[in-house]
């Protein structure tokens, strides 16, 4: 099953913050994020798992990722070298979670990611 991506009419996506969003989507199993991208020391914390340290470490925990059913992203927002991606996803048979994704880069270029920090809660 494929899963279904929307945006709020408040969450027009701005050329600058497509990277910012395909980031968060691949954070939640939705694409793919490539390796190349993070730095060799990244660190990913998420609310539902201890912190994965390490390029290597957070691409294999980006493997155990199961997509929700859909997603809706309310906000895009990116400031120099910062990014966040928020908004609603539906997963299956745990209901509505609210998410927000925090991406921090080594440089203001974003190029390489040098931080993700991650929140899903039930919503409820």
């Amino acid at each position: 099953m494929q899963t279904q991506v929307r945006r709020s009419a408040k969450a027009a996506i701005a050329p600058e913050s497509e990277a910012v969003e395909q980031i968060a989507l691949a954070l939640m199993g939705v694409g793919t994020l490539p390796e190349a991208r993070l730095a060799e020391t990244a660190t990913w914390d998420r609310s539902d798992a201890p912190c994965a340290v390490g390029r290597d470490v957070i691409v294999a925990a980006l493997a155990d990722n199961e997509a929700p059913v859909s997603i809706t992203i309310d906000q895009v927002v990116t400031h120099g070298k910062a990014g966040t991606v928020s908004g609603r996803l539906t997963r299956d048979g745990s209901g509505t979670h609210l998410f927000c994704h925090i991406i921090r880069f080594t440089t203001a270029q974003c190029r390489n990611i040098a931080q993700l920090v991650s929140f899903e809660q039930r919503e409820g």
